[in-house]
């Protein structure tokens, strides 16, 4: 009863947008600013993280830092693009933001010169990051980096945990009470996405969790979701920071450059996709009539960090229309870029035009009357709000 008392009053106060000022005095919790997939090939994108990317997750550090609680960063693996000798520069960049930098090891990280030896294929990255299974707490939680890359060479290797990390997570988790909340931080995805279903190397972490909240922590598909999987397991698996592969400003789901946030508060965690280069807190970009094709009388709203616990609701002049339809497409935004603004040689458009995919997180509407003023209101699982009105676009 105590823990549910304690998840209300923490909803209450986000949902205020006053936490800060309600709390003066910092009770156990955390930042952590979670990095996905930075992975430059190309001085020129180093250069580009460097100036562009770096000082943005730097304000945010700053401003967490302002809270009183512990913050830290997450990169969730491919640090690099094959390029083994940036390695250490992207360290020291996020090390110069001034809080600590964890990491996991991604496919992109193993040295591709190297075929069928994998101890020395991640050598490079053990050098730079240390060991690729680690642990550490935050606030009220236990985290757990884990290498889930079973690496051959660079054409083929696959995703599942070794017996050598099964075992010593077994004998870490003994430790644990049986109430602690533990996280999974790992380069690849638990879920197929595809059927939604865990993979089967997840089902045993998951077992091996006993109950316990469990959080999976991936990078990896360059795409934001936020999977269900059980009562007590979520994973969320972050959108690549850099926009698709630094050949666009955003993912091929339409997510924009940015980060995500998990804020551990009073033993409740609460999570947020945050831009870079605009408003942190902007979770609705919306198209009007005739800006999406193949729905030219609708209004068509994305929802930034959408899963299934939010809700989308719609007003028309004032009144309340009740729930917007739930549909799945390829981004309008991202579309228009690539068909559009986007000027590359041809395996790079191929790869962009190959990567667009319908995409769930997109809802519409339609007008009654002409020129009616429209409303989008999107709540989330956490009671927080985010609204769009036609008179201000």
């Amino acid at each position: 009863m105590t823990r549910v008392i304690k998840i209300i009053a923490t909803m209450l106060l986000f949902a205020s947008g006053n936490l800060y000022a309600q709390s003066p005095t910092p009770s156990r919790g955390f930042n952590l600013i979670v990095v996905g997939d930075p992975q430059p090939q190309t001085e020129a994108q180093i250069v580009d993280l460097e100036r562009d990317i770096i000082p943005e997750i730097g304000a945010i550090v700053e401003e967490y830092k302002s809270s009183g609680y512990p913050t830290a960063i997450l990169l969730t693996g491919d640090e690099v693009w094959d390029t083994m000798e940036y390695l250490p520069r992207v360290k020291a960049l996020f090390e110069e933001l001034g809080v600590p930098v964890y990491a996991v090891i991604g496919n992109h990280d193993h040295d591709r010169a190297i075929d069928g030896n994998e101890p020395l294929a991640e050598s490079h990255y053990i050098e730079t990051f240390g060991e690729r299974y680690y642990t550490f707490a935050m606030g009220d939680t236990r985290l757990f980096a884990l290498d889930n890359i079973d690496y051959e060479n660079y054409d083929s290797y696959s995703i599942g945990i070794s017996r050598e990390q099964l075992r010593w997570l077994r004998r870490e988790l003994r430790q644990l009470d049986d109430n602690q909340r533990i996280a999974i931080l790992m380069h690849a995805p638990a879920v197929d996405y595809r059927t939604g279903e865990a993979l089967p190397y997840a089902k045993r972490l998951i077992r091996l969790a006993k109950g316990r909240e469990l959080h999976f922590v991936t990078g990896h598909r360059h795409r934001h979701a936020t999977a269900d999987i059980t009562a007590t397991t979520i994973e969320h698996s972050v959108a690549q920071v850099n926009g698709n592969l630094w050949f666009a400003p955003m993912c091929s789901d339409g997510t924009p450059r940015g980060v995500l946030c998990i804020e551990e508060r009073d033993d409740v965690w609460m999570w947020q996709h945050r831009l870079l280069g605009g408003p942190t807190n902007k979770a609705l970009i919306v198209w009007q009539e005739s800006e999406t094709k193949n729905y030219e009388d609708n209004i068509i709203a994305k929802v930034i960090g959408w899963d299934k616990m939010w809700r989308v609701e719609w007003m028309e002049n004032g009144e309340n229309r009740g729930a917007m339809e739930h549909i799945e497409i390829c981004d309008p935004g991202y579309m228009h870029y690539v068909e559009h603004e986007a000027q590359y040689e041809d395996i790079i458009m191929q790869r962009l035009r190959r990567s667009a995919h319908p995409n769930k997180g997109y809802f519409r509407c339609r007008r009654t009357e002409p020129n009616s003023h429209i409303s989008i209101i999107a709540t989330d699982r956490f009671g927080r709000q985010y609204r769009w009105d036609s008179a201000s676009k």
